[in-house]
């Protein structure tokens, strides 16, 4: 029986490659995928799943992959992610597996690896596997997080585990997905901000490399052409990366640069408080001044001075969603690939 190894050979690829064309990726360029393809109709190789799942044994162990934009770092500083999405999707997820028969295994991963060079990596042959997926210790895997493109879920992918993305805008053509939906978070947000009388609105958005920055500058745009608002290019403020430094450091270039807004949505809470500070050192008051209202409600809104408003996008259901859909998935293999989008709601405190 010919084996990939042989129709890489034969094809003059690598193995990955032919995984890549055999999961349907979009990476693969059409002249390469057709010469694959033309070699398997040639040999007549069928893929077959379950020698292929032989390989490893059931490890009855579902993995939690943490993604972020940025290295893990042992520091409470200002600077540093607070985890805070991950935990509570992490809560929903080993909920509701708490009844089945699976242990979970947790990796925090950093989607942007250097290269030797100092340039980021992203051919998806080139790319480090989170471990439990490459070292196949798990059945199943959760990847966790905004910051997850499809070349990362096409290497993943071509080791048949199952895979569920979970997060804000995650939305992909490769595996299942449970998403909020950050643009139309982002609309409801902009919409409360109107009615409480604000006129001159912006957003704090999070960086360009996410998925759901696009989707909250659209939510942004169709909000303002519904009431006849102008769209400014220089109300749309993001960071570097996705915490509080990097938010602070964009309103505070904004602010200098002569940009001024009555109304703020944040990406997420830790943007909110960052704004917060730096509105609060140009003598400005929330909610006097200007109203903030936070994407992705979580307790950091209840501790914040005033208390913020905030989007809630149910992290929690999010998690036991996503777990009911991979237990789904381990028993029934072959469904057409799913996708489920949480609704949110609004959470009025003090800042508007």
């Amino acid at each position: 029986m010919i084996t990939i190894r042989e129709i890489a050979a034969i094809a003059g690829v690598s193995r990955s490659t032919v995984s890549l064309v055999l999961n349907n990726s979009p990476l693969v360029r059409q002249e390469t995928r057709e010469k694959v393809l033309q070699v398997i109709r040639d040999t007549g190789y069928v893929p077959n799943a379950n020698a292929r799942n032989l390989n490893w044994r059931s490890n009855r162990s579902l993995g939690i992959v943490v993604l972020s934009d940025q290295q893990r770092t042992v520091n409470y500083d200002f600077s540093n992610s607070i985890g805070l999405f991950s935990l509570n999707v992490m809560r929903g997820i080993t909920g509701r597996l708490a009844d089945s028969d699976y242990s979970v295994i947790i990796e925090y991963y950093c989607a942007e690896q250097p290269s030797a060079a100092g340039s980021a990596i992203h051919s998806p042959e080139a790319l480090l596997l989170p471990r439990l997926i490459r070292d196949r210790k798990v059945d199943g895997a959760f990847l966790v997080g905004g910051f997850c493109d499809e070349s990362l879920l096409a290497a993943c992918a071509a080791t048949g585990i199952p895979l569920m993305t979970v997060g804000v805008g995650t939305d992909n053509t490769i595996c299942d997905s449970v998403v909020s939906d950050p643009g139309e978070g982002t609309y409801t947000a902009l919409h409360r901000l109107y009615r409480a009388g604000r006129r001159n609105l912006a957003l704090i958005n999070c960086p360009q490399s996410f998925r759901s920055h696009a989707m909250r500058v659209e939510g942004m745009r169709r909000m303002l052409r519904e009431v006849g608002l102008p769209y400014r290019e220089e109300n749309m403020i993001h960071g570097l990366h996705n915490n509080g430094e990097s938010a602070y450091e964009a309103i505070r270039a904004a602010w200098q640069a002569g940009v001024r807004f009555d109304g703020l949505v944040a990406a997420n809470p830790q943007c909110a408080i960052a704004a917060m500070r730096c509105l609060t050192e140009h003598g400005l008051q929330v909610p006097r001044d200007v109203s903030i209202i936070a994407y992705e409600d979580n307790s950091l809104c209840g501790y914040a001075i005033p208390p913020l408003t905030a989007i809630n996008i149910q992290k929690e259901r999010m998690g036991e969603e996503a777990a009911n859909l991979m237990l789904k998935r381990l028993t029934e293999p072959q469904l057409p690939r799913q996708l489920i989008t949480v609704p949110s709601y609004i959470v009025e405190r003090e800042s508007v």
